[in-house]
C-alpha cells in the first residue's frame, strides 16, 4: 500500500520543496525499514509550535518538533503527525553550518525516528539518535 505523506506549509520562514519532504518521509522509511500509512507533516511558525508545546506537553516554550503518534493497534504501519517549526530552522540552521532547509529536514527526521522508536531521553540514546539523524541526511541530501 503506498503511504499517504501530506505535507502542511503554514509559515514563511523557509521555502521548501513539498515534494522533497514527501520523499524524504519515504527515504527514513526505507532506512529503517518501517512501514507508514498515513503522515501529516505540518510546517509551522513559532507561535504555532509553542501553542502546541503548551496544550499537548505542558511546556510554555517554542521547539522545533513534535511527534504525535495515532497509529492503531492494529495498523500495520505509522499513523502519525510531524510538527516542525520553519522559524526555528531558518535561525538555527545557520548556527550548525546548514542551511534552514536541511535543518528543517533534521527536525522531520528526528520526529520520524521517534516515531519509529528512538528516543533522547538519555545522553548515549540522544547521541544514537543525533548520529542516525544525521547519516540519513547526508545520504538523502544528494538525491534531494
Amino acid at each position: 500500500m503506498k503511504p499517504k505523506i501530506t505535507i502542511s506549509n503554514c509559515q514563511k520562514a523557509i521555502d521548501i520543496s513539498e515534494a522533497s519532504l514527501r520523499r524524504l518521509v519515504k527515504f527514513v522509511a526505507e532506512a529503517e525499514v518501517r512501514e507508514i500509512d498515513s503522515i501529516d507533516v505540518a510546517i509551522v511558525d513559532t507561535d504555532e509550535i509553542a501553542s502546541l508545546n503548551s496544550r499537548y506537553l505542558g511546556k510554555d516554550e517554542v521547539t522545533d518538533v513534535l511527534s504525535f503518534d495515532i497509529s492503531e493497534a492494529n495498523s500495520p504501519g505509522i499513523i502519525a503527525q510531524i510538527v516542525v517549526c520553519g522559524d526555528v530552522a531558518a535561525e538555527v540552521g545557520p548556527r550548525h553550518d546548514l542551511s534552514g532547509d536541511d535543518e528543517l529536514m533534521l527536525y522531520i527526521i528526528h520526529g520520524l525516528l521517534h516515531l519509529m522508536g528512538y528516543d533522547d531521553a538519555e545522553v548515549g540514546q540522544a547521541e544514537r539518535m543525533r548520529t542516525r539523524q544525521e547519516e540519513l541526511l547526508a545520504k538523502f541530501a544528494p538525491s534531494g
